[in-house]
């Protein structure tokens, strides 16, 4: 099957940076059903839209969504992320689960290089405090080192187990490490601890989704669209496992949404030509991949056959 690509959503699904792609085999053993009497289903069209569903979701998460990113870029002015870049689905970009605005911004590498130091010169004078092995593992996450991050929010969570926020942060480094599963676990104990947000719900979608949990993801992306009813990214993470499930006709109703609130989401149409397709309306289809053309998203030469 062809290897598509159709979402690249940042910074609010998995962590700040580009999240490896994590196949999600679980979901090319979805059977999809027939829901339209009127649809021409073939063979080749339900498996072609498994395999795009597939691929969204590797790419939500990167975790996703605008307007998670709007709300992370707040919290950390110094990190961003524009307009997500397509990429081959077998690269490491082709997941980035972090919200758009927060891959753009480049943060200073040198200032943040100075500050480690006198934080690491703080914790030996105050070795329980929780806060400051917290602010190192951010510097850290910020210069893509998260390996040395998570060792830094570790040591944050052992000293004090109940602060939401680490969890939040630990999540998004485990992610661009290809921790999905532990991501997914400290994405649930952030929920747990709350209060429970939507950038919280749509990164664990995106996780669940990426570990072959569909209907896990399209039950978390329910509940962060209960936050964000007017949700792009959060529609698309729903639209994308819904299709996965072979929910097509509702996985098209929430891409037209998407398309209503958002007429130059290129991924979007995409998604929706390969669900026309399975669904037999081949005309739509069409149109729905020549629009995401002139958008820029690559569409695979076997879409149009």
């Amino acid at each position: 099957m062809n290897r598509l690509l159709l979402i690249a959503l940042t910074s609010l699904v998995f962590g700040g940076g580009n999240l490896a792609a994590v196949a999600a085999e679980d979901a090319s053993k979805v059977p999809v059903k027939e829901t339209s009497k009127d649809a021409a289903v073939t063979k080749a069209s339900e498996e072609t839209v498994k395999d795009a569903a597939k691929e969204n979701t590797k790419e939500t998460a990167q975790g996703t969504a605008k307007e998670t990113a709007k709300e992370t870029a707040k919290e950390t002015a110094q990190d961003a992320s524009a307009k997500p870049v397509l990429t081959p689905a077998d690269s490491k970009n082709s997941m980035l689960i972090e919200e758009e605005p927060l891959a753009k911004v480049e943060p200073d590498t040198a200032a943040i290089e100075k500050k480690i130091p006198l934080i690491e010169e703080l914790i030996t004078r105050t070795p329980k405090d929780d806060k400051l092995y917290q602010e190192l593992g951010e510097c850290y996450a910020k210069l893509g080192k998260d390996d040395k991050a998570v060792e830094s929010y570790d040591k944050a969570i052992k000293l004090n187990p109940n602060f939401q926020e680490t969890y939040r942060l630990r999540g998004m480094s485990l992610a661009k490490n290809n921790r999905i599963a532990d991501a997914v676990s400290d994405y649930s104990e952030a929920i747990k601890l709350g209060p429970a947000t939507y950038e919280l719900y749509v990164r664990r979608a995106a996780g669940k989704g990426l570990l072959g949990d569909h209907q896990a993801a399209i039950d978390d992306a329910t509940e962060a669209l209960k936050l964000k009813p007017n949700s792009v990214e959060g529609l698309v993470v729903l639209a994308n496992h819904e299709a996965a499930m072979g929910k097509l006709k509702d996985a098209l109703a929430n891409l037209n949404k998407v398309l209503e609130l958002d007429m130059k989401k290129g991924d979007a149409y995409l998604l929706r030509g390969f669900v026309n397709k399975s669904l037999g309306n081949l005309k739509a289809s069409e149109e729905d991949l020549k629009m995401a053309a002139e958008l820029g998203v690559k569409v695979p030469e076997t879409a149009t056959k």
